[in-house]
């Protein structure tokens, strides 16, 4: 169905007694527009398909983001790992019958922190790169919150 060649289509199609060599030529011009549009849509479905294999899974990011920054290699230089997440800190009333530790500076017990709903909460994964592959920051940025589950936070990092 996607496999069309124009100038073959074009001496078929065309009457026996009109395929001179100007009649030819004249219409092989009339269509090269339309045979530059008919590549452009195969590139843009093998794109689009190449995409679409690829989940937000972990292993088929990273296979994405190895084929689409470092063809051809055999080990891959790009790799996903859990992130850090800070733990949500909730205040109660002493109503509620809950509490809340606070650290004071002579106590023994780790300090917890507070933040406000717009700060960030640390990331759920975080992509390495290695220093050899060049590659733009904002397109692989987009490679992979377009893969990504809703509501995850990833940042990329070199190493």
């Amino acid at each position: 169905m996607f496999n069309i060649d124009f100038s073959k289509l074009v001496s078929n199609l065309l009457p026996w007694f009109l395929r001179g060599p100007r009649m030819t030529a004249w219409l092989k011009a009339v269509i090269s527009p339309i045979a530059t549009l008919h590549q452009a849509l195969i590139s843009f479905r093998e794109r689009t398909i190449f995409s679409l294999q690829h989940t937000g899974q972990t292993i088929s990011l990273e296979d994405l983001l190895n084929k689409t920054f470092n063809p051809g290699e055999i080990y891959p230089k790009i790799y996903i790992n859990d992130g850090e997440r800070k733990p949500t800190v909730y205040l109660y009333n002493l109503e509620e019958g809950k509490s809340t530790r606070m650290h004071n500076l002579g106590e023994s017990f780790p300090p917890v922190y507070l933040r406000t709903q717009n700060e960030p909460s640390g990331f759920d994964f975080t992509v390495w790169v290695h220093n050899s592959i060049p590659f733009n920051y904002d397109h692989m940025f987009s490679l992979v919150a377009g893969h990504k589950a809703a509501g995850f936070q990833f940042h990329i990092k070199t190493y």
